[in-house]
């Protein structure tokens, strides 16, 4: 019994066969034991996570999470992933961290994402702005630090752009 072919838009059938496929064999191949287990260690928590908490201002957690639960693999194998992770990286944008940082439980995480904001209004670039993916660092601690600020000129986020200086003071104090 073979699990077919993957196609991207069917991720969850794919994984969900891999670990039939995988329950059913008494000797599973070491291919097969390293799919079951990005499975059961990576995809599987990461789709619960994102189901469970979909808006976008986790989306630059989720993004985080992802590098950091597939961490355990092999040098190999982490390079084939984190060409992945950084191809679709988006949420690894200023913009898109900012707006997870105004969204953090914590105060001080939340008046960083303001000073941000303000500057980037203070500098306020006419025309359209060029949204390209960061570098992403892969040894990040936690999500405020998934790119290098100091490489990129700050812009702000959309989801900001019509709130006004009080408006988002207001989000630094009391969280969204």
């Amino acid at each position: 019994m073979e699990p077919g072919l993957l196609n991207h838009s069917r991720w969850l059938t794919a994984a969900n066969r891999i670990l039939r496929l995988y329950a059913a064999k008494t000797d599973p191949d070491k291919k097969l034991v390293i799919l079951a287990t990005y499975v059961m260690k990576v995809y599987g928590p990461m789709w619960f996570t994102i189901k469970s908490n979909p808006s976008c201002i986790n989306g630059t957690r989720h993004l985080w999470q992802t590098i950091s639960l597939s961490r355990y693999l092999s040098p190999d194998l982490k390079k084939i992933v984190d060409n992945v992770i950084q191809r679709n990286g988006y949420f690894g944008h200023p913009e898109n961290v900012l707006v997870a940082m105004l969204g953090d439980d914590m105060e001080t995480i939340r008046e960083l994402a303001y000073q941000q904001i303000m500057k980037a209004r203070s500098n306020n670039a006419p025309g359209v702005r060029t949204f390209k993916i960061p570098a992403l660092n892969f040894d990040a601690e936690d999500y405020t630090k998934i790119m290098t600020w100091e490489e990129f000129e700050i812009t702000e986020p959309p989801l900001t752009a019509n709130l006004s200086d009080e408006a988002l003071k207001s989000i630094v104090k009391s969280g969204l």
